[in-house]
């Protein structure tokens, strides 16, 4: 009985998932949400945030601030920011930004991760930030494939934690990683291909079955054992690819190193639902060939 109740709630996830990231600049009140989902709204609440680990509420602030953070990376202007990002004028989405992020937006804009990052890249620092070698064994995972912008790659995890309870595991006990497997410099946004994995144990071995006709199917994957190069990145997801633009553009020729053809490899080492949008951490992983670094 347990197993149905997820069957039948997997595409209203869907659809309540897709319809407030479609529509962040628009008022997203529980009971709409709940209309949409088609549940009733004094059970939506609790049903959410047990299929989610967060509510529903918190769910819409996190998102909107990270596509604020985003776009005054881009140097939007802040009333747009404010605008796009569903808030009715600037001192709300300046109070709500302060609140979560600890500093204004405009002092985001003049002193997030995102300067750091491009001026090293700008001066060509190689030696601007850490990065280190590990070695990973080989991870076995169930993985979601996800496709379109990689900064989108949690409504695959969202989908993944839907079918890991239904199958009685539990992703918050668990490792996560995300698997890139296109070049965003040579790919179309909307064809990026990427895979949301989560580690689990050797014994789960059960039918990688969809939960309804339209959910996704999960699948197995396990990453590439050997080494790798691995940057911790402390900020936003959007402040990534200042991160990938400096690990490829001046740290990896100033290292000699060679990359293999393996792809590129994120751990997501903290949980966007219990840290603020700028204190996640990740280690991006660069999967090195064994050739002995040059010069």
């Amino acid at each position: 009985m347990g197993q149905q109740k997820v069957f039948s709630y997997e595409d209203r996830f869907d659809l309540v998932l897709s319809y407030v990231y479609e529509h962040l600049d628009q008022p997203l009140d529980l009971i709409r949400l709940a209309e949409i989902a088609g549940i009733s709204p004094r059970h939506w609440h609790r049903i959410f945030c047990a299929a989610f680990g967060e509510s529903l509420p918190a769910l819409v602030k996190r998102v909107r601030m990270q596509r604020a953070i985003a776009l005054l990376a881009d140097n939007a202007p802040i009333p747009e920011v404010a605008a796009q990002c569903g808030y009715p004028n600037i001192s709300s989405f300046t109070r709500a930004f302060r609140t979560t992020v600890g500093i204004t937006p405009a002092d985001y804009r003049k002193y997030g991760t995102h300067v750091d990052l491009r001026i090293a890249r700008i001066v060509d620092d190689p030696q601007r930030f850490p990065v280190r070698q590990v070695e990973l064994a080989k991870i076995r995972c169930v993985a979601v494939q996800h496709r379109g912008s990689f900064l989108t790659i949690d409504r695959a995890f969202h989908d993944l934690r839907v079918w890991l309870l239904a199958h009685g595991i539990d992703m918050d006990d668990h490792e996560l990683y995300g698997v890139y497997l296109s070049d965003p410099s040579s790919t179309e946004e909307s064809e990026l291909r990427s895979l949301a994995c989560v580690t689990v144990p050797e014994r789960f071995s059960p039918d990688l079955l969809p939960l309804s006709p339209d959910a996704p199917t999960p699948e197995w994957y396990s990453l590439r054992h050997g080494t790798y190069a691995a940057f911790n990145h402390e900020g936003a997801y959007s402040d990534m690819p200042e991160s990938y633009a400096w690990l490829f553009g001046c740290w990896l020729p100033a290292s000699g190193r060679v990359l293999t053809n393996d792809p590129v490899v994120e751990h997501y080492l903290s949980s966007p639902q219990e840290e603020t949008p700028t204190t996640v951490r990740t280690d991006l992983l660069l999967p090195l060939s064994d050739e002995e670094p040059s010069g």
